[in-house]
């Protein structure tokens, strides 16, 4: 079915799937050459759509993480690698617009002032082996007069082809109340700061381009450090943040790549004249039903963040489960329903480069992407059964007071 959502919201869906149509038509050679797209970020930015989550009287578009789920989703049914890397960009500069509503900051205004022109791209590079999910980090921070010298090696940069700032993390070992992780954000040409071109070699979602980055002795004035918890702890700051942004939206961005390989496959049904076969119809309905599902999944997770129920009502490990739960129906959702598209479409599945082809790639990544199945499964199981995974740090108070005075609070915890 058609994504249906209230008028207030049509300016985004109809931007999106206008730049998504373009997109579609460079999917394959960008996919194919595993060369990042450029254009295709020309785009979004003479477009407007780097400012969709900037507010409007800063000079954007005004959407929060409701209007994003919505529009990520279709724009990622032209070309996923385009749309997950533009995600990173969109959710950072929303968590920022949040927090400037409540403080008023003047860097957050400039910096969300340059997000609405262009000129700031905003992405992560906070992965590495061995660690998991931001609570621990093989990088070291060490303190000199005025801030920190950080060292440490990231994978998974998306973003950094485009990126003029990088947010990061590393611990702090010498704390006084014991090993902190510090979240910190640099321009991109902090020296020490080197992107290691080549590192990137993927199966699917090749055109995102997310190459390692290496922190060689970089220095973090303490101005540049937003956020500091100890080691391990559930953070509840980055529930609100980082998490209740990026669980939901990383879904939709999966959904949409498995959206636009199934709008392709019904006008192929259609056109080879098959709507009235019986294991076409069943198998189309059960499409429907998946994604439709995991809409409603993600949009009401949207809404409770933006809400903030999740962190008001609950304890931030009940918050957590909530916003990885709606990523992980999302994603595995998307993996269904392309599994089901290719029975359907049958051999030209198999052409290599081929919207079918690239999306039974593409949306296998979701399944990995943090919160990997497997995390998520231990995450969901241990808050039903009552048990913590870890001890909780709880949220920054000046951020609570951010709700979204435009649209109701999400529903509260069962």
């Amino acid at each position: 079915m058609k994504l249906h959502c209230p008028p207030s919201q049509n300016r985004f869906v109809e931007l999106a799937d206008r730049l998504a149509a373009t997109f579609r038509e460079r999917a394959r050679q960008y996919d194919q050459s595993g060369a990042f797209p450029f254009e295709n970020f020309a785009d979004l930015r003479e477009s407007g759509y780097l400012g969709l989550t900037v507010p409007e009287e800063l000079g954007g578009l005004g959407g929060d993480l409701t209007d994003m789920v919505l529009a990520q989703e279709r724009l990622a049914a032209g070309c996923g690698s385009t749309a997950l890397t533009v995600n990173m960009h969109l959710s950072m500069v929303g968590q920022l617009a949040r927090s400037w509503r409540t403080t008023g900051e003047e860097r957050a205004e400039k910096m969300l002032r340059q997000a609405a022109n262009g000129s700031v791209v905003l992405a992560g590079a906070t992965a590495e082996p061995g660690h998991a999910l931001v609570r621990s980090t093989g990088s070291r921070a060490r303190r000199v007069d005025g801030g920190y010298v950080v060292t440490g090696h990231k994978t998974f940069g998306t973003g950094c082809a485009v990126m003029t700032h990088m947010t990061s993390m590393a611990v702090y070992e010498e704390h006084p109340d014991g090993p902190h992780v510090l979240i910190f954000r640099l321009p991109v040409d902090t020296p020490g700061i080197k992107i290691k071109s080549g590192t990137w070699n993927t199966s699917g979602l090749r055109a995102t381009r997310s190459e390692n980055i290496e922190l060689c002795e970089v220095t973090v004035p303490d101005e540049a450090v937003s956020l500091s918890f100890p080691v391990g702890r559930l953070d509840g700051t980055l529930l609100q943040t980082l998490w209740g942004w990026a669980m939901p939206s990383f879904a939709a961005v999966y959904l949409g790549i498995a959206v636009g390989a199934y709008e392709q496959c019904v006008r192929d049904l259609a056109r080879r004249g098959w709507q009235d076969r019986a294991f076409a119809q069943a198998t189309v309905a059960e499409c429907e039903a998946l994604i439709e599902s995991a809409r409603a999944l993600v949009a009401r997770t949207a809404a409770e963040v933006m809400g903030n129920s999740l962190w008001t009502s609950m304890s931030v490990q009940q918050g957590m489960s909530r916003v990885v739960l709606a990523k992980t129906v999302g994603t595995n959702n998307a993996v269904a329903v392309v599994d089901r598209v290719i029975q359907l479409v049958g051999s030209p599945a198999l052409q290599a480069g081929s919207v079918y082809d690239r999306a039974q790639r593409d949306v296998r990544a979701g399944t990995m992407h943090p919160y990997s199945n497997s995390d998520a499964c231990d995450l969901v199981a241990a808050t039903v059964f009552g048990r913590a995974v870890a001890p909780e740090n709880p949220p920054a108070r000046d951020l609570l007071a951010t709700a979204d005075t435009r649209r109701p609070a999400g529903a509260n915890s069962r």
